[in-house]
């Protein structure tokens, strides 16, 4: 069985339209399968409009709470409920072309070593259409700098539209309800050694028709700070490393412009330059240490979640073991 999740805030304008296309393409697929949409709290229509639809097709399932609480919020809630052996979220807009569902199953079932499938505007083949160009220009940069902090050959770790075995997203326990929540996933499912592959796919904005208009919940400052923090806590010796560096390649730098003018003029420069010299080698030197400590706290985490798995199997197999012997 296939579980297809899809978070949904206030889209009342496009909602109706958009989910039964969904539905729509879903029936191609030759196994069963289900749509969940999360209900992250709108304050619109949006709700009742989904929960008409869902009389009237088995497939759907509608989950709601109140209070808007976020996509790494509502992708749990979808988690928890999805009984599917493979699980795919995406947007429901079909924003990153109607057959992206059927290409990301097949990546799967076709490769069994493969664990996890990310679709990619970023890599050959791939790539955008309608999105303004500073979306396309952070989403680029941003991923590019993002990926450094993964050992996956990776160019997309923001994005959802995604397709997980089941027992990956079992294998983790997911605290983030933000849209940090899939830089979390591909964070510890690495960490605990599933594999993580992507697919070309081209991300295309559709053009509204008369007065509506798309409505995002992107927030350029908010993103980028979240995802450079998320940065360097992953990787901390990469990140915080580099800083330390730099800071004392500059004094370095000015430590050789000291020693240069004291040769020609034979006189002794002036205290702030020798005091800034000595300020940036020093803070260099402790922003290393802090990123080396840091790095190794990071190695611990994993070894923990890497613990936590092995653990969850053997409790997972005791239990089966349980069973059988009760059945006999």
């Amino acid at each position: 069985m296939i579980s297809i999740i899809t978070p949904m805030y206030n889209e009342e304008i496009v909602i109706r339209e958009v989910v039964l296309k969904l539905l729509n393409s879903l029936e191609g697929l030759n196994e069963e399968w289900e749509l969940i949409v999360v209900n992250d709290g709108s304050v619109d229509n949006s709700l009742k409009i989904v929960e008409e639809i869902a009389k009237e097709n088995k497939h759907l399932k509608v989950i709601s709470y109140p209070k808007n609480r976020g996509r790494g919020y509502a992708l749990r809630m979808g988690f928890k409920n999805a009984k599917g052996d493979i699980i795919v979220t995406t947007e429901a807009d079909l924003s990153w072309g109607e057959d992206i569902i059927f290409r990301l199953v097949s990546k799967l079932k076709d490769n069994q070593e493969v664990d996890a499938v990310i679709a990619s505007p970023h890599m050959q083949g791939g790539g955008y259409r309608n999105v303004p160009f500073y979306r396309r220009f952070l989403s680029s940069v941003g991923n590019a700098i993002l990926a450094k902090a993964f050992s996956e050959n990776l160019t997309m770790v923001t994005g959802m539209t995604r397709a997980y075995r089941k027992e990956v997203i079992e294998s983790i326990d997911l605290e983030n309800d933000s849209k940090e929540i899939h830089l979390e996933i591909a964070s510890k499912i690495t960490a605990i050694g599933f594999r993580i592959v992507e697919i070309p796919a081209v991300l295309t904005w559709k053009k509204m028709k008369g007065d509506k208009k798309r409505k995002s919940s992107f927030n350029a400052r908010k993103l980028i700070f979240s995802h450079l923090l998320f940065g360097f806590s992953e990787a901390p010796l990469l990140f915080l490393g580099i800083i330390g560096l730099i800071f004392i390649i500059l004094g370095l730098i000015i430590g050789v412009y000291i020693i240069y003018i004291v040769t020609k003029t034979h006189l002794i420069t002036n205290r702030p330059l020798v005091t800034l010299m000595t300020l940036l080698i020093i803070t260099g030197i402790q922003i290393l240490i802090f990123s080396f400590l840091a790095y190794q706290n990071k190695n611990i985490q994993k070894n923990l979640v890497r613990m936590q798995k092995q653990i969850l199997e053997l409790t997972t197999a005791e239990d089966k073991k349980n069973k059988e012997e009760k059945k006999e």
